[in-house]
Protein backbone atom coordinates (compact mmCIF):
# COMPACT_ATOMS: atom_id res chain seq x y z
CA UNK A 1 0.00 0.00 0.00
CA UNK A 2 1.04 3.62 -0.20
CA UNK A 3 -0.05 6.93 1.47
CA UNK A 4 -0.36 10.28 0.56
CA UNK A 5 0.30 13.78 0.88
CA UNK A 6 -1.76 16.67 0.02
CA UNK A 7 0.62 19.37 0.65
CA UNK A 8 1.28 22.73 -0.69
CA UNK A 9 4.91 23.27 -0.68
CA UNK A 10 6.65 26.17 -0.35
CA UNK A 11 9.32 27.74 -3.10
CA UNK A 12 12.45 25.58 -3.24
CA UNK A 13 15.45 27.38 -1.65
CA UNK A 14 17.48 29.52 -4.83
CA UNK A 15 19.63 31.91 -2.46
CA UNK A 16 19.00 33.51 1.11
CA UNK A 17 15.98 35.29 0.29
CA UNK A 18 13.32 33.83 -2.00
CA UNK A 19 10.52 36.58 -1.87
CA UNK A 20 12.67 38.29 -4.82
CA UNK A 21 12.90 35.31 -7.24
CA UNK A 22 12.03 35.77 -10.57
CA UNK A 23 10.27 32.57 -12.50
CA UNK A 24 13.59 31.83 -13.97
CA UNK A 25 14.47 30.33 -10.78
CA UNK A 26 12.45 27.71 -11.17
CA UNK A 27 11.50 24.77 -13.43
CA UNK A 28 8.96 25.10 -15.57
CA UNK A 29 5.53 24.55 -14.57
CA UNK A 30 6.47 24.16 -10.87
CA UNK A 31 7.68 26.28 -9.13
CA UNK A 32 8.70 25.32 -6.02
CA UNK A 33 4.54 24.56 -4.77
CA UNK A 34 3.90 28.18 -5.68
CA UNK A 35 1.57 26.89 -9.04
CA UNK A 36 1.99 27.12 -12.22
CA UNK A 37 1.03 30.97 -12.27
CA UNK A 38 4.16 32.50 -10.13
CA UNK A 39 4.28 35.97 -8.82
CA UNK A 40 7.10 36.84 -5.90
CA UNK A 41 4.01 37.88 -3.73
CA UNK A 42 1.97 34.48 -4.27
CA UNK A 43 5.47 32.55 -3.44
CA UNK A 44 5.80 34.15 -0.35
CA UNK A 45 1.87 33.97 0.70
CA UNK A 46 2.33 29.84 -0.40
CA UNK A 47 5.51 29.35 1.78
CA UNK A 48 4.90 29.80 5.63
CA UNK A 49 1.53 28.69 5.51
CA UNK A 50 0.02 25.74 7.57
CA UNK A 51 -1.38 22.59 5.66
CA UNK A 52 -3.63 20.02 7.40
CA UNK A 53 -1.88 16.52 6.44
CA UNK A 54 -3.67 12.86 6.17
CA UNK A 55 -1.64 9.86 5.66
CA UNK A 56 -3.00 6.33 4.84
CA UNK A 57 -0.02 3.22 4.35
CA UNK A 58 0.65 -0.04 4.85
CA UNK A 59 3.33 -1.33 7.24
CA UNK A 60 5.56 -4.70 7.51
CA UNK A 61 7.18 -5.66 10.43
CA UNK A 62 11.05 -6.60 9.32
CA UNK A 63 12.67 -7.33 12.79
CA UNK A 64 12.52 -7.81 15.79
CA UNK A 65 11.35 -11.18 18.22
CA UNK A 66 8.16 -11.80 20.08
CA UNK A 67 9.04 -14.95 21.71
CA UNK A 68 12.61 -15.87 22.60
CA UNK A 69 14.33 -18.98 21.87
CA UNK A 70 15.15 -21.69 25.27
CA UNK A 71 12.11 -20.97 27.16
CA UNK A 72 10.81 -24.29 28.92
CA UNK A 73 7.72 -25.24 28.05
CA UNK A 74 7.81 -28.71 29.64
CA UNK A 75 8.12 -32.35 28.56
CA UNK A 76 11.59 -31.38 27.52
CA UNK A 77 10.69 -29.08 24.50
CA UNK A 78 11.35 -25.17 24.58
CA UNK A 79 10.88 -22.09 22.58
CA UNK A 80 11.59 -20.83 19.43
CA UNK A 81 12.53 -17.57 18.03
CA UNK A 82 9.27 -16.26 17.23
CA UNK A 83 9.57 -12.88 15.04
CA UNK A 84 7.34 -10.13 14.89
CA UNK A 85 7.65 -10.78 10.84
CA UNK A 86 6.41 -14.23 11.34
CA UNK A 87 3.80 -13.19 14.02
CA UNK A 88 1.69 -10.54 12.22
CA UNK A 89 0.55 -9.72 8.82
CA UNK A 90 1.10 -6.36 6.88
CA UNK A 91 -1.29 -3.83 8.61
CA UNK A 92 -2.29 -0.69 8.41
CA UNK A 93 -1.85 3.03 9.76
CA UNK A 94 -3.58 6.57 9.29
CA UNK A 95 -2.60 9.68 11.00
CA UNK A 96 -3.98 13.40 10.70
CA UNK A 97 -2.07 16.53 12.08
CA UNK A 98 -0.86 20.06 11.09
CA UNK A 99 2.57 20.71 9.13
CA UNK A 100 4.41 24.20 8.21
CA UNK A 101 6.60 25.55 6.30
CA UNK A 102 9.67 26.75 8.52
CA UNK A 103 11.80 28.21 5.30
CA UNK A 104 11.47 27.17 1.35
CA UNK A 105 12.98 23.80 1.59
CA UNK A 106 12.02 22.41 5.23
CA UNK A 107 8.37 22.00 6.87
CA UNK A 108 7.95 20.50 10.44
CA UNK A 109 5.00 18.71 11.38
CA UNK A 110 2.84 17.03 14.54
CA UNK A 111 0.23 14.49 14.01
CA UNK A 112 -1.51 11.78 15.84
CA UNK A 113 -1.76 8.21 14.35
CA UNK A 114 -3.12 4.87 14.55
CA UNK A 115 -2.59 1.33 13.48
CA UNK A 116 -3.20 -1.88 13.25
CA UNK A 117 -2.10 -5.87 11.99
CA UNK A 118 -3.86 -8.97 12.13
CA UNK A 119 -2.66 -11.90 13.76
CA UNK A 120 -1.27 -14.76 11.88
CA UNK A 121 -2.59 -18.62 13.22
CA UNK A 122 -0.90 -21.75 13.40
CA UNK A 123 2.68 -20.09 14.18
CA UNK A 124 5.28 -22.54 14.77
CA UNK A 125 6.69 -21.84 18.77
CA UNK A 126 7.89 -24.57 20.35
CA UNK A 127 10.62 -27.34 19.65
CA UNK A 128 7.98 -29.95 20.17
CA UNK A 129 5.62 -28.96 17.06
CA UNK A 130 3.39 -26.77 19.60
CA UNK A 131 1.64 -23.78 17.25
CA UNK A 132 -0.35 -20.50 18.42
CA UNK A 133 -2.76 -18.19 16.98
CA UNK A 134 -1.48 -14.42 17.75
CA UNK A 135 -3.73 -11.20 18.89
CA UNK A 136 -3.90 -8.44 16.08
CA UNK A 137 -1.63 -5.88 17.17
CA UNK A 138 -3.10 -2.21 17.83
CA UNK A 139 -1.05 1.03 19.06
CA UNK A 140 -1.77 4.82 18.51
CA UNK A 141 0.33 7.63 19.21
CA UNK A 142 1.62 11.05 18.58
CA UNK A 143 4.59 12.06 16.40
CA UNK A 144 6.65 15.24 15.54
CA UNK A 145 8.30 15.28 12.14
CA UNK A 146 10.57 17.12 9.76
CA UNK A 147 10.76 17.47 6.09
CA UNK A 148 13.62 18.57 3.88
CA UNK A 149 13.40 18.84 0.00
CA UNK A 150 16.20 18.38 -1.58
CA UNK A 151 15.56 19.28 -5.12
CA UNK A 152 13.36 18.29 -8.46
CA UNK A 153 12.75 14.85 -9.89
CA UNK A 154 11.24 16.39 -12.93
CA UNK A 155 8.95 19.68 -13.86
CA UNK A 156 6.23 18.02 -11.35
CA UNK A 157 8.23 15.79 -8.63
CA UNK A 158 9.87 17.10 -5.46
CA UNK A 159 11.87 14.81 -3.79
CA UNK A 160 12.53 15.18 -0.11
CA UNK A 161 13.78 13.08 2.95
CA UNK A 162 11.88 13.04 6.05
CA UNK A 163 12.36 11.98 10.16
CA UNK A 164 9.47 11.40 12.98
CA UNK A 165 10.22 10.91 16.45
CA UNK A 166 6.81 9.91 18.93
CA UNK A 167 5.70 7.69 21.17
CA UNK A 168 2.75 4.90 20.54
CA UNK A 169 1.36 3.13 23.39
CA UNK A 170 0.75 -0.76 22.42
CA UNK A 171 -1.84 -3.31 23.35
CA UNK A 172 -0.88 -6.41 24.99
CA UNK A 173 0.12 -9.31 23.04
CA UNK A 174 -1.19 -12.36 23.49
CA UNK A 175 -0.97 -15.86 21.88
CA UNK A 176 -3.20 -18.66 21.94
CA UNK A 177 -1.93 -22.30 21.78
CA UNK A 178 -5.72 -24.24 22.41
CA UNK A 179 -5.53 -23.46 25.86
CA UNK A 180 -7.01 -19.96 26.19
CA UNK A 181 -5.16 -16.71 25.39
CA UNK A 182 -1.92 -16.34 27.33
CA UNK A 183 -0.45 -12.56 27.14
CA UNK A 184 3.00 -12.30 26.26
CA UNK A 185 4.02 -8.59 26.35
CA UNK A 186 2.43 -5.92 28.72
CA UNK A 187 0.18 -2.75 27.16
CA UNK A 188 3.05 0.47 27.51
CA UNK A 189 3.68 3.34 26.11
CA UNK A 190 7.00 3.30 23.93
CA UNK A 191 9.17 5.83 21.92
CA UNK A 192 8.98 5.48 17.84
CA UNK A 193 11.67 7.10 15.40
CA UNK A 194 11.40 6.50 11.25
CA UNK A 195 13.29 7.83 8.86
CA UNK A 196 11.19 7.87 5.28
CA UNK A 197 12.10 9.43 1.60
CA UNK A 198 9.42 10.43 -0.92
CA UNK A 199 8.42 12.74 -3.95
CA UNK A 200 5.62 15.39 -3.64
CA UNK A 201 3.78 16.55 -6.84
CA UNK A 202 1.32 20.10 -6.27
CA UNK A 203 -2.01 19.71 -7.46
CA UNK A 204 -2.96 23.37 -7.36
CA UNK A 205 -1.61 26.37 -5.11
CA UNK A 206 -3.25 24.97 -1.58
CA UNK A 207 -3.07 21.24 -2.17
CA UNK A 208 -0.43 18.51 -3.07
CA UNK A 209 0.15 14.61 -2.97
CA UNK A 210 3.10 12.80 -1.91
CA UNK A 211 4.56 8.58 -2.08
CA UNK A 212 6.92 7.49 0.69
CA UNK A 213 8.82 4.94 1.54
CA UNK A 214 11.18 4.03 5.21
CA UNK A 215 12.04 2.27 8.07
CA UNK A 216 10.42 2.66 11.55
CA UNK A 217 11.66 2.06 15.11
CA UNK A 218 9.44 1.17 17.43
CA UNK A 219 11.05 0.21 21.53
CA UNK A 220 10.33 -2.64 23.44
CA UNK A 221 7.51 -3.64 25.89
CA UNK A 222 7.44 -5.39 28.75
CA UNK A 223 7.16 -9.68 29.00
CA UNK A 224 4.52 -10.38 30.98
CA UNK A 225 4.39 -11.43 34.18
CA UNK A 226 3.99 -15.41 34.91
CA UNK A 227 5.11 -17.70 32.17
CA UNK A 228 7.32 -14.87 31.13
CA UNK A 229 7.19 -16.41 27.06
CA UNK A 230 7.63 -12.91 25.30
CA UNK A 231 10.33 -11.25 23.81
CA UNK A 232 10.75 -7.42 25.22
CA UNK A 233 12.77 -6.54 22.12
CA UNK A 234 11.89 -3.53 19.79
CA UNK A 235 11.21 -3.92 16.75
CA UNK A 236 11.63 -2.38 13.30
CA UNK A 237 9.00 -1.99 10.15
CA UNK A 238 8.84 -0.75 6.73
CA UNK A 239 5.85 1.81 6.28
CA UNK A 240 4.92 2.85 2.75
CA UNK A 241 2.71 5.93 2.67
CA UNK A 242 0.18 7.85 0.64
CA UNK A 243 -0.10 11.33 2.25
CA UNK A 244 -2.51 14.21 1.35
CA UNK A 245 -2.69 17.74 2.26
CA UNK A 246 -4.56 21.15 2.26
CA UNK A 247 -3.42 24.48 2.74
CA UNK A 248 -5.36 27.26 4.38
Amino acid sequence: MGAIAIAGTGCAYQGSSYGAHSPASYPTPYYGGCGSSYTPQGCQNNVGGTRFDLELGAEQFVSGDIIGAGNALGGGDTTLDVGYKDAFKSGYRVAAGLARDINPSTTVSAKGFYNEADGEDGVLFGSGGQTASFSDYKSYGAELGLRKYVGYGGAQLRPYLGGTVGAAYVDDISADDGGGPIVLNDATWVPTASGTAGFEMPLSQTGAIALEAGLRWTGKQDRAAGLGLGEDSSRLSVPVTLRGSFRF
